[in-house]
């Protein structure tokens, strides 16, 4: 009697179990893509249940346990969908976890975002990844002729999410870019070919120690160095992907955020002409005689809202005496909403030269005004320019010369006679000395010869006696 009773409640119970056991499987199924840890939950409870223990305790108990290990699982979903240790969210939320899967996953990201000073940005990142003890792989930086810097990350896996959400915080998320790479193929094919690379190299080393003709031993070195030098290939590889599945690499790129211009402006236009009376009728390009004069005008327009001040002007390729330009209308200091600067500049053109520079071939003069805006509360905004060019060249002088020409030529060329005279004066004044002793030593030896010369012969002996 007592058994059937057993019999019967344990019937009863059966059901339960079955249902509780696919809730909790179900649970499993669906906290699996954010939960590493649950599957083990799961098994465990599954394993309590079957256990003899579970089936002396009542329905109720069981109905319990389901309801305990359902709310624990939803627990666990709330706290990985909360991004972190602070609770905020990731910028751009994303379904890849660093997760231990028992799979080899390289992670990769890229970020950029905006800042409105790239320098900082750039600081407070590389501090961030270093308090997550990351490290700084490489980093580039740029401030000329727009800020910009790309710093390479890597972090552990764990702390991947982190450092993603964190990083996206050091200025405006532009975009982002996530991926992981199962690399659980590579790894273990290079593991089964680096044993068989080690086999194969210890089966030679063998052979190696037993071959007693020369040219086996030969053969055998030659096949040994290439299996060794394949089973370091081999390995290398295998390192360099484990170091990229240990580390987490994310890329960063900072960029200037682009700022509002102002209701600014400046316009910049200029001609040459060698007519003094009106400059401005000019045109862009000018033909000029040798000797004479022509005109810059320059005209600086201002198109915004705000006044410009202290307007400068600055000769890009010719050193123009820009001080000497004169104001025709309107002021350098000042020049108000829709007002219009004109300023004229003489230059003289000397044997086919402007400013030093040969004009003969051509020559581009390019012009550069600058501006510092002003609100109406007399504010100084960004300073703003603009620039343009004229084309100027001159004409050779094909004409005959004159007395005056030749009276200059003639006193060149003697100009030129005395100083190569007084090059080769300073070139031999080092060998004077040996001069004036070779001088020497020739007039002694001249003078001794004109003396023995000079000297009277000896009178001839006389003549011997006949007798």
């Amino acid at each position: 009697m007592h058994d059937a009773i057993n019999l019967h409640v344990t019937t009863h119970r059966r059901p339960v179990r079955i249902l509780a056991l696919a809730l909790l499987c179900a649970v499993s199924v669906l906290l699996s893509g954010c939960i590493g840890g649950h599957d083990e939950a799961a098994t465990s409870a599954s394993a309590s249940m079957d256990s003899p223990a579970a089936e002396d305790e009542g329905p109720f108990d069981m109905a319990e346990a389901a309801a305990a290990a359902a709310t624990e699982a939803e627990a666990a979903l709330t706290e990985a969908t909360q991004g972190g240790a602070d609770g905020a969210a990731l910028a751009v939320p994303t379904a890849l976890t660093p997760a231990d899967l028992g799979r080899e996953i390289v992670y990769r990201a890229t970020i950029g975002v905006q800042a409105d000073d790239v320098t900082a940005a750039s600081n407070e990142a590389v501090a961030i990844v270093q308090g997550l003890g990351g490290i700084v792989f490489n980093q580039t930086t740029r401030t000329e002729p727009a800020p910009w810097a790309e710093i390479v990350f890597k972090v552990l896996p764990g702390d991947f999410p982190t450092a993603l959400e964190r990083l996206a915080g050091v200025g405006r998320l532009v975009d982002q870019s996530i991926s992981a790479d199962d690399v659980t193929e590579r790894v273990v094919d290079l593991e089964s070919r680096i044993s068989t690379a080690e086999t194969s190299v210890a089966r030679l080393r063998r052979l190696l120690e037993e071959a007693a003709d020369l040219e086996d031993v030969a053969a055998i070195e030659r096949q040994l160095l290439d299996r060794e030098t394949t089973l370091e290939v081999l390995r290398g590889q295998l390192r360099t992907l484990r170091d990229q599945v240990d580390l987490a690499t994310v890329t960063l790129t900072i960029t200037q955020s682009p700022t509002v211009p102002p209701d600014t402006g400046i316009e910049v236009a200029a001609w040459v002409s060698d007519d003094a009376d009106d400059p401005c009728l000019g045109a862009q390009h000018l033909t000029a005689d040798p000797d004479s004069t022509v005109y810059l005008c320059l005209e600086v327009e201002n198109p915004g809202a705000s006044t410009l001040t202290d307007v400068s002007v600055r000769s890009l390729d010719v050193r123009l005496d820009i001080g000497a330009f004169e104001a025709r209308q309107g002021s350098f200091d000042r020049i108000e909403p829709g007002g219009l600067l004109v300023a004229v500049l003489e230059i003289p053109v000397e044997d086919g030269r402007l400013a030093g520079r040969v004009a003969t071939r051509g020559l581009e003069i390019r012009l550069e005004a600058e501006a510092v805006p002003v609100d109406a509360e007399g504010t100084e905004l960004p300073e703003v320019s603009a620039g343009t060019y004229v084309w100027l060249d001159s004409r050779t002088d094909d004409s005959l010369p004159g007395f005056a020409d030749s009276v200059s030529d003639g006193a060149g060329f003697l100009r030129t006679i005395v100083g190569v005279a007084l090059v080769a004066l300073g070139v031999l004044i080092p060998f004077l000395p040996f001069v004036a002793v070779i001088i020497a030593v020739v007039w002694w030896r001249r003078r001794r010869r004109a003396r023995k010369q000079a000297s009277p012969a000896p009178p001839p002996p006389p003549p011997a006696d006949p007798a």
